[in-house]
């Protein structure tokens, strides 16, 4: 037997806070019957059920939860120079470099970040000789963040022209979702501003575990 649909006012709400790209009514459908089943709850109980729903959409790939060709424009590569107008658009974060730092520099702090874990997960499994804590993980230089984004069918890329404090390299995950609202487009490039953005956070986990194979692919790149 077919399963119902999602609840209208679930839907409804939904559709308001995300307005592009249009959601998936079957995922939006297993994704509520899968929280009535998991946490004993009704759409009537709307404020506990739609926290639900939205902590779902946001941990989700963009590409299982939405349908194709209803968020970014599907030529916004080829676009010379525009304002994305309208309803505003989720993306989610597919990558994440600096293009104002060297990617040797790069290459060598995400070396020593992978030795500083080497050697906790060594004192973990030794604790009795384990020394002295030799301090944080060391933390990328900031520059200017360039990002490839996704509405989960067409890809961007995105840089980042005025600072964006929160988003940081080695920190911010993939999957991590953004609001666009009225964003600058140049020569099919995206540029972020605090003021046109609405950051979402969340990951994917899908995603998450491809960032350093992905980081470093760039790196690598342009290293040539």
């Amino acid at each position: 037997m077919t399963e119902p649909a999602a609840p209208a006012s679930i839907l409804k709400w939904v559709n308001e806070q995300y307005p592009r790209p249009a959601l998936d009514p079957v995922w939006l459908r297993d994704c509520c019957s899968w929280i009535a089943s998991s946490y004993s709850l009704s759409p009537t109980d709307f404020p506990q059920f739609s926290s639900h729903v939205t902590s779902q959409f946001l941990q989700s790939s963009l590409a299982d939860s939405t349908l194709p060709n209803t968020g970014l424009p599907q030529n916004i590569r080829t676009i010379k120079r525009a304002c994305l107008t309208g309803h505003p658009c989720l993306v989610e974060i597919r990558a994440i470099s600096d293009i104002g730092i060297s990617a040797f520099s790069l290459m060598n702090v995400r070396q020593n970040r992978m030795d500083r874990a080497d050697l906790a997960g060594l004192v973990r499994e030794d604790e009795e000789d384990a020394e002295e804590d030799e301090g944080p993980v060391p933390k990328y230089p900031r520059g200017m963040l360039r990002l490839e984004l996704s509405d989960g069918f067409t890809t961007v890329e995105a840089v980042e022209y005025r600072a964006i404090p929160q988003l940081e390299l080695g920190v911010t995950p993939l999957g991590y979702k953004i609001l666009l609202k009225d964003v600058q487009i140049r020569r099919g490039v995206i540029f972020l501003e605090p003021q046109t953005i609405e950051l979402k956070g969340h990951q994917t986990e899908d995603h998450e575990v491809m960032q350093d194979e992905i980081f470093l692919r760039s790196l690598r790149r342009r290293l040539g």
